[in-house]
């Protein structure tokens, strides 16, 4: 399991606070009395570390455990340097500090929850006292990370790990339940060639450092700076074998001194200052290399903001895989929505809700849920409607604002589904809805039956704004301003689906029954009424691919338009080109007298 990088330390309840270690992630393997160390990439360290290897053997249990090796020095702080000379210069301490436990004894325990693996782990380790000095419990503190992160600054160590109490252990998956918090900036650069020496130096000037980006070496920078005299002979004569005549990188960069290239094998960790406009670390300095890790892994390290972790929401299972095939987990769907809030709150806010209940994924079972009676936090508003068809009282979920939607999401609530009406006005609808619902019919004639509603709305003297439904069909939205009833907004909707079906019956169908409109386009104005719901415009849907439900331009409305061009990954950069293309859905609606007039009625 892996960790995300975020910003900054934060207080809460929810989170736990461990030291993180400067040393070399390692999970152990004890069966039957044998020891097997493994780096993350699978490298053996069952010599490299035989005394931890010898110290688990005392073990009467069968566990597999993950955690961290380091060398402490005279202060009892871990030091990298001296753990990467440990072998041909066993000095300082070494110890390996065990955070997690995913296995014991034939049970498989990652699906429990962090405090329960660490409390079961606890209880094996303190069981072996004599080990102590070399196989310790990597401790934690609770709720109090911002102190926590000044004392790992005040004894100048590398940071902290931030752990939601209550996750699972992921395998092989960077998650949001686990988060790193350095007291300083880091990252790992692959060393891909190395500058002439000059003056007094000897052996090279600088290391010149790329990182993978889109399958390609990219230039980050380069360090001249971090090295003794020993070391500058060492890393000079690693890289010797490693000397081609090529540049590595797809872009050759430009270097002060005459360059010598290297094959892209060695890792180096590097401190610096923060990242430069055009991609290149400010200040890089050297601090070891890391032979624990793969330059295929060398990437930039994405850091997120502690503010998506922080709210009022208890989210859960962050790491529970929602597409598969995509490898999009809950986390990202909850990710999305933060993202994207500030483009779908103002159709979500002050609307009840039905929540529509995905929690096994998109292809699993889902269920809605509306009366939220007993089921909500406190913090959660309520809108009360008597259901007519069910003889009570149902209170809906009412979104209000970013943790009201972050909340339904957390809920598994892959898509958002609200009311057409506001709670101030719940008997009158914001807009009215044409929904073009294919059935066994291909999307093309889709298409064809949106621009045919268009010419009709025009006709009508009518603006309306079209949606993918991130499905298969299109919904388009005509503004009313809550100025009328759900009952003449259904009567609109008809009367427009009506002139549709004349101009092409071939295609469309106004039948309620499948049975009864079989490749055929069904004209629905049945949605225009009270608690009805429509997949939210930016709400994603729980189908391959993850799509969106995005608004577009009539012009885009064509043969070729597919609701999978719009998802979850290429939803962003189309608000950064056109904006939101639909907030004149709540803005000043229709006359409804006026088209009633045009339309001959």
């Amino acid at each position: 399991m892996l960790a995300t990088l975020t910003d900054s330390a934060f207080d809460s309840s929810e989170w736990v606070y461990e030291l993180k270690w400067d040393g070399y992630r390692t999970i152990a393997t004890v069966e039957g009395g044998t020891v097997h160390l493994e780096s993350r990439n699978n490298l053996s360290f069952d010599e490299k570390f035989a005394v931890v290897a010898k110290a688990l053997t005392s073990l009467k249990h069968d566990v597999v455990l993950d955690g961290e090796v380091v060398v402490l020095d005279d202060h009892g702080r871990p030091s990298f340097q001296m753990l990467q000379s440990y072998v041909k210069h066993p000095e300082g301490q070494i110890v390996y500090y065990v955070f997690d436990l995913l296995w014991i004894d034939g049970v498989d325990v990652t699906q429990q929850t962090l405090l329960e693996r660490k409390a079961l782990l606890k209880d094996v380790l303190d069981r072996y006292p004599s080990i102590r000095d070399v196989v310790r419990y990597s401790d934690h503190v609770e709720e109090q990370g911002k102190a926590f992160f000044e004392l790992a600054e005040k004894q100048e160590l590398e940071g902290i790990m931030a752990k939601r109490a209550h996750s699972t252990y992921a395998i092989g998956y960077r998650s949001k339940s686990w988060l790193k918090i350095k007291t300083h900036k880091r990252q790992e650069a692959i060393i891909a060639g190395y500058t002439q020496a000059r003056g007094s130096r000897s052996h090279f000037g600088a290391l010149i450092l790329g990182m993978y980006k889109d399958d390609k070496l990219v230039h980050i920078g380069h360090t001249g700076t971090g090295f003794d005299a020993d070391l500058l002979k060492s890393l000079h004569n690693k890289l010797q074998p490693l000397r081609v005549a090529k540049s590595p990188f797809t872009e050759v960069p430009k270097t002060n001194q005459p360059a010598t290239w290297v094959k892209p094998k060695l890792v180096a960790e590097i401190k610096f200052q923060e990242w430069t406009a055009d991609g290149h670390m400010r200040q890089p300095v050297f601090i070891v290399l890391r032979e624990d890790k793969s330059p295929k892994e060398v990437t930039k390290e994405s850091t997120m903001s502690v503010k998506k972790v922080t709210t009022k929401v208890t989210l859960t299972n962050l790491d529970k895989l929602y597409w598969k095939k995509e490898k999009i987990t809950k986390g990202d769907v909850i990710s999305y929505y933060d993202a994207i809030a500030p483009y779908i709150l103002p159709y979500m806010k002050d609307r009840p809700q039905s929540l529509n209940r995905t929690p096994d994924g998109a292809s699993g079972m889902n269920f809605y849920q509306k009366d939220m009676t007993g089921k909500a936090p406190d913090w959660i508003t309520l809108h009360a409607d008597y259901s007519e068809s069910n003889s009570k009282t149902i209170n809906y979920m009412v979104c209000t604002d970013k943790d009201s939607l972050l909340y339904m999401a957390n809920a598994g609530c892959i898509e958002m589904n609200p009311w057409h009406s506001r709670t101030k006005k719940p008997e009158n609808p914001d807009y009215c809805v044409v929904d073009l619902d294919p059935h066994e019919i291909g999307f093309d004639k889709v298409v064809e039956t949106a621009i045919v509603v268009h010419d009709v709305l025009t006709d009508l003297g009518i603006e309306g704004y079209p949606k993918t439904s991130g499905a298969t069909g299109i919904h388009i939205y005509i503004p009313l301003g809550a100025k009328y009833t759900f009952e003449q907004s259904k009567q609109l909707a008809h009367i427009i689906v009506s002139l549709v079906h004349e101009r092409i019956p071939a295609i469309t169908s106004l039948e309620r029954s499948p049975a009864k409109r079989r490749c055929k386009v069904y004209l629905d104005f049945l949605q225009n009424r009270q608690s009805q719901t429509l997949a939210c415009v930016y709400s994603l849907r729980p189908k391959p691919g993850a799509t969106v439900s995005t608004p577009l331009h009539w012009d885009e409305v064509v043969k070729g338009l597919s609701p999978s061009q719009f998802t979850i990954t290429t939803i962003f950069d189309r608000l950064d080109e056109v904006g939101d293309l639909f907030g004149a859905v709540l803005k000043k609606g229709i006359n409804i007298s006026t088209v009633l007039k045009k339309a001959g009625g």
